[in-house]
């Protein structure tokens, strides 16, 4: 009987520890915190030992779905914990913590982009778990409809609601009737949720332009409507609200780079989702910023200054992200 209970427990650990990498990206993808996924997977583990195994049908689906309702009961009390927050707040960059071990697909998607991720955070809780599920899980109604607690028709009107949202937030039309046979963001139609990376030569210009602190080069780079989202979390000083315009904007990066990075070292790093500009300074990363793409420059930016939101870059080199 010991060898037997042995036995369980070493196949319950080497199927949860396959699965962890996906739980974390999972998880990351609903809070947006590294703390917050780690938490979630670590509650999702307790329950797991808890658990016999062998009454599972489907023990990924188990562990996807116990993930999934953690994370809904945090994202319920999240906003409210965000109106203390200093400033904007967004999701913190992705920097995949299972690199070496780990060639998922589900770890190196568009769905764990920057924007991706700000436009999520749009959606009700209930509309992103459902989304995650159906559009990176390939979940049906009647699945989502189990883990949320209720009929796969309400499910199909969340993912519905979901669709539409993140559609409008893409095409920035407030009138859009969605269908539930409209495209995919994020992955079906990464190219316009993730919007398009800067060449190396345009990205090596936008540097240049940063680094000369001169407004007017700046702005050559930049679409007419574009956007700066900062975070600095009342810890770093950056934009309390969004910005808009390419002037407006551009004097902006003149200004925090006078003030800030004149001196700072610059690092360009591949995530698997995204392209990050590091500036550091005495061999912490300070600023990161990564950007959106449209035909006419660059439509948006997101800027992160909060240390703690940086963290995952510092010991982390180019050559181990790529």
């Amino acid at each position: 009987m010991l060898c037997l209970t042995a036995g369980i427990n070493v196949m319950s650990t080497a199927i949860f520890d396959q699965q962890r990498p996906r739980l974390f990206a999972l998880a990351f993808r609903f809070l947006g915190s590294y703390a917050d996924a780690e938490d979630a997977v670590q509650d999702v583990w307790l329950r797991w030992h808890q658990t016999d195994i062998s009454s599972l049908k489907d023990p990924t689906g188990w562990l996807i779905r116990v993930c999934s309702n953690l994370c809904l009961d945090v994202l319920k009390s999240a906003r409210r914990r965000r109106e203390n927050y200093v400033g904007q707040w967004l999701p913190e960059p992705w920097v995949n913590p299972f690199a070496r071990e780990s060639e998922d697909r589900l770890l190196n998607q568009a769905c764990l982009s920057q924007a991706y991720l700000v436009m999520l955070d749009e959606l009700s809780p209930h509309e992103r778990i459902a989304l995650v599920l159906h559009d990176v899980f390939d979940w049906d109604h009647a699945a989502i409809a189990e883990t949320l607690g209720n009929r796969p028709n309400n499910a199909r009107q969340i993912l519905f609601r979901a669709r539409r949202k993140m559609d409008r937030l893409t095409s920035g039309d407030d009138d859009i009737e969605g269908a539930e046979t409209a495209k995919k963001p994020g992955i079906a139609s990464q190219d316009v949720t993730a919007g398009k990376r800067l060449t190396a030569s345009d990205l090596a210009g936008f540097v240049e332009a940063l680094q000369s602190g001169q407004a007017d080069r700046i702005a050559a780079f930049l679409a007419p409507d574009i956007t700066l989202q900062g975070d600095g979390g009342g810890k770093a000083k950056t934009n309390i609200n969004t910005l808009f315009g390419a002037d407006r904007i551009a004097r902006f990066f003149a200004g925090i780079w006078r003030k800030n990075l004149v001196n700072a070292g610059l690092t360009v790093v591949e995530t698997g989702a995204e392209s990050w500009l590091l500036f550091s300074i005495d061999d912490a990363v300070d600023t990161a910023l990564t950007v959106l793409l449209a035909p006419d420059g660059i439509k948006r930016v997101f800027l992160h200054r909060n240390p703690d939101k940086l963290a995952h870059f510092n010991p982390i080199s180019v050559n181990e992200l790529d």
